[in-house]
């Protein structure tokens, strides 16, 4: 009986011992398999495209089903807003109940901004902000949500903006930009202000950008609103985003300092984009009530159409005078160096305070600036009758920045004025001798009535 049971218990230690080795002599077969299979060359081959495959479809599938400007996210929470009565806008109908898709060609994403391209459109989207956060627009105000409320009226909604744009543009008379406030306020044109549509635009002018766009709309240099639909915004794109990229670090611009010239438009079209150039000086000079400057001034900031008219494709750095000169006197400073708002808008440092001045009386005027963008884009290659004059309207234009410290600041608008006056009269005067076909738009024909 003893003998019987020992031999039944070495049986199943056995047994246990093969089941516990059975992976152990798997993987040992597997990999004689493979080993013995490996040796062929078809076999390689096939192992080899078998791998491309999975990961060319690995690939396929992230670029497919990736979501770089967060569409999803933005439209997901714009919808719902919709739906809710939170928001309205222009495009919150085909956004949401058209199911267009408006934001399916992405281009750009920053922290809080998406960039989107639809048919020669620009649409911008602020990230859905986390619950219990606040975010700080551009402009440097606080977005304060209790500045709107449900049931406000038009009367109330009117002082709000009154006091906004007084605050950025200075206490000028703003009647004409705040009527038209009010009715771009009012999306569906009923003569009424939902609390939708006074959310959404008081959301759209803590952006910058909007603001900015929105005060020179009736400016034919500045890109033109397509449609909103709460922070969502449309505006025309540029054909051609920059005039020219100078500042290059490339070998070939070291070896060709010119190549930028390559391919630029033909002289005529270059004319009449230069004379889009002055009339955003003309814009910018006075423009409800106040001066404005660009605080990143680049020849990348300016960009033109198919008809070759300039338009401004970046207007991210350009301030009025009563905002700017706020942000730089709230500037801590122990030297000039401190004292600097954007990339070009300076002061000086008041050492006995800690702070900045204002803009001063020395600053470079933005003529100054477009000029020499003129001297690089057009005063090259001239014909022989417009070289001598051309080029010495620019060369006088750009000296007026050297007379800052020498004149008053009266008569610098004198010099100012008539350098503006003079390069306008030359250009258009040469322009309008030229037979310049691009110049005439198409219009489309009457559809044919069968």
């Amino acid at each position: 009986m003893y003998s019987w049971s020992r031999r039944t218990t070495w049986s199943v230690r056995g047994v246990k011992m093969k089941i516990q080795h059975i992976p152990l002599q798997v993987c040992k077969a597997c990999i004689r398999c493979y080993t013995g299979m490996y040796e062929s060359e078809w076999t390689r081959i096939c192992v080899f495209f078998i791998t491309l495959c999975t990961l060319c479809c690995l690939l396929f599938g992230w670029v497919l089903f990736r979501d770089p400007c967060f569409e999803w996210d933005i439209r997901t929470s714009l919808c719902n807003d919709y739906e809710n009565g939170l928001i309205a806008g222009s495009l919150c109908y085909d956004l949401c109940a058209e199911e267009l898709s408006l934001l399916s060609n992405c281009i750009d994403q920053n922290s809080h901004i998406s960039v989107f391209k639809w048919e020669g459109n620009v649409i911008k989207a602020r990230l859905p902000e986390k619950d219990g956060t606040q975010s700080k627009s551009v402009s440097g105000t606080l977005f304060n949500r209790d500045s709107v409320w449900e049931g406000m009226t038009r009367n109330e909604f009117s002082n709000v903006i009154k006091k906004y744009f007084s605050h950025i543009l200075g206490n000028n008379d703003h009647s004409r930009l705040i009527e038209r406030a009010l009715s771009f306020a009012d999306f569906n044109k009923d003569g009424q202000l939902t609390y939708g549509e006074v959310n959404s635009f008081w959301q759209l002018l803590q952006i910058q950008e909007f603001q900015t766009l929105f005060i020179f709309q009736d400016k034919s240099v500045f890109p033109l609103l397509n449609g909103t639909c709460g922070n969502l915004y449309s505006h025309e794109a540029a054909y051609y985003p920059i005039l020219y990229n100078k500042n290059t670090s490339s070998y070939i611009d070291i070896a060709f300092p010119n190549r930028y010239r390559w391919n630029l438009p033909e002289f005529p079209k270059r004319l009449h984009i230069s004379l889009g150039l002055l009339e955003y000086v003309y814009t910018t000079m006075e423009t409800e009530n106040t001066k404005f400057y660009m605080c990143n001034f680049s020849p990348k900031n300016f960009g033109y159409t198919q008809y070759f008219e300039m338009k401004v494709s970046n207007v991210q750095g350009i301030v009025s005078e009563p905002f700017l000169n706020t942000t730089l006197q709230s500037i801590t400073c122990e030297t000039d160096v401190d004292c600097l708002y954007g990339d070009v808008c300076k002061s000086q440092c008041n050492s006995d305070l800690g702070r900045c001045f204002g803009v001063g009386a020395n600053y470079i005027p933005d003529l100054v600036k477009i000029c020499h963008i003129l001297q690089d884009y057009i005063v090259y290659n001239l014909p022989v009758k417009l070289k001598y004059t051309l080029s010495h309207i620019v060369a006088d234009c750009i000296r007026i920045g050297k007379k800052l410290r020498r004149k008053s600041p009266s008569m610098i608008l004198v010099d100012q004025n008539l350098a503006l006056d003079r390069l306008n009269q030359v250009l258009w005067n040469e322009l309008k001798y030229e037979e310049n076909k691009w110049l005439t738009k198409p219009t489309k024909k009457p559809a044919v009535v069968l």
